[in-house]
């Protein structure tokens, strides 16, 4: 009886841990900038920080949206700055988006499945939109296959990780950056790496209405064999022009989809594919405080000549 209580007790800790996590994220992101320099959008029943960057130059190119987020192998929010701010320079309006991530099975905690009657119709519609066509996905089909049970040999270090629930909330704000840009003219390029590009590459298929001009996928990963193959299909299927940058060193399973990847998306003739690889330890040495990550400047480099031969 008495460890009943004890694992009781633990799990309500967890539960209420993860609550104040979660309201806290941005809360904390929002605090990191100076007031000015940080705007907010609508998603679900809340709102999130947007930090933006305008370009360098008169005649921007579009709107680069960087997706941080605090899963394994992303972008961070510092990386993202340094990211935004390399782009800004060759022409492009920046948009930095922190995700609340991961999400975790045992205390999910979605951005808009309870929307109140304050919040727009747009985020409402989208909702009901995603739940609809995620019953119908091949993606969320077995991403349900993946989670029922724990292989043996699975990783327990991201086992807890809900990649439906993820999904789901990362389609939902997408929508409500969508909506932010609604007014703003030029190309779409969305950034995101590790974790949050898998996600995204999902989130479109359920959304194909919010499909980019292109997308950078910077090693996209999912921890868990079904899901992560997955990524394969999902870029060789995709509509849209991909830049695919693999980092050599960052994680395991990006690695070991790279090669199929390239392959997978030859053999069915995808348009405007291409697959960089980028070392991970690069190095460098300079004696000028501002000299740029290395790991950064090499996916902006990328990035730019990516934009270049699309003609942009």
């Amino acid at each position: 009886m008495f460890k009943q209580y004890i694992v009781l007790l633990l799990t309500l800790s967890t539960l209420l841990f993860s609550a104040s996590v979660h309201s806290n994220f941005f809360d904390d992101v929002s605090q990191a900038y100076i007031p000015t320099d940080v705007n907010e959008i609508i998603v679900g029943d809340g709102t999130a920080p947007i930090i933006e960057i305008e370009a360098h130059t008169p005649l921007p190119l579009g709107v680069a949206v960087i997706l941080t987020s605090s899963y394994p192998s992303s972008l961070t929010l510092a990386q993202g700055q340094s990211l935004g701010s390399a782009l800004a320079e060759k022409g492009w309006n920046v948009l930095i988006s922190p995700l609340s991530l991961p999400i975790e099975k045992m205390a999910i905690t979605s951005i808009g499945t309870n929307s109140s009657s304050s919040n727009t119709n747009s985020n409402d519609t989208a909702a009901a939109s995603i739940d609809k066509n995620r019953m119908a996905s091949d993606d969320m089909n077995e991403s349900n296959m993946a989670t029922e049970g724990l292989h043996p040999r699975s990783s327990l270090l991201f086992n807890n990780l809900d990649f439906q629930q993820a999904t789901t909330n990362l389609a939902i704000h997408l929508n409500a950056l969508n909506n932010h840009l609604q007014s703003r003219p030029g190309y779409r390029l969305y950034i995101a790496q590790g974790m949050s590009a898998a996600s995204y590459l999902s989130a479109i298929q359920i959304q194909p209405d919010l499909q980019p001009d292109s997308f950078i996928a910077v090693s996209p990963f999912w921890p868990e064999t079904l899901i992560n193959s997955r990524i394969i299909k999902n870029i060789a299927k995709s509509s849209y022009p991909i830049l695919d940058i693999s980092i050599e060193g960052l994680s395991e399973w990006e690695l070991n989809t790279a090669p199929e990847r390239k392959k997978r998306s030859k053999n069915e003739l995808k348009l405007h594919y291409r697959q960089v690889k980028i070392p991970r330890n690069l190095l460098t040495f300079s004696i000028n405080k501002n000299q740029k990550n290395p790991h950064i400047q090499s996916v902006a480099n990328s990035t730019i000549g990516w934009t270049r031969y699309l003609g942009w």
